[in-house]
């Protein structure tokens, strides 16, 4: 039977955060967290990075198509 660890939206963006600005490896970052993995931090970070260029362009995170077109 498989256990599943749920990080919280803080652990992952402190973590994300704390990586990108050279603070430790990434091994150093998930021992410090207790982050099971390194492809879990990796993910996080694709994301991070991902909503990062997605915010520049003016949309504020916001959905860019909000009605769908007529039939």
């Amino acid at each position: 039977m498989k256990h599943y660890k749920r990080y919280s939206k803080e652990l992952k963006l402190q973590a994300v955060q704390e990586y990108l600005a050279g603070y430790g490896s990434q091994d150093d970052i998930c021992k410090k967290y207790g982050i099971r993995s390194k492809s879990k931090l990796q993910k996080w970070i694709k994301q991070y990075n991902g909503y990062e260029v997605f915010k520049s362009y003016g949309t504020g995170g916001s959905q860019i198509m909000t009605k769908g077109r007529k039939t």
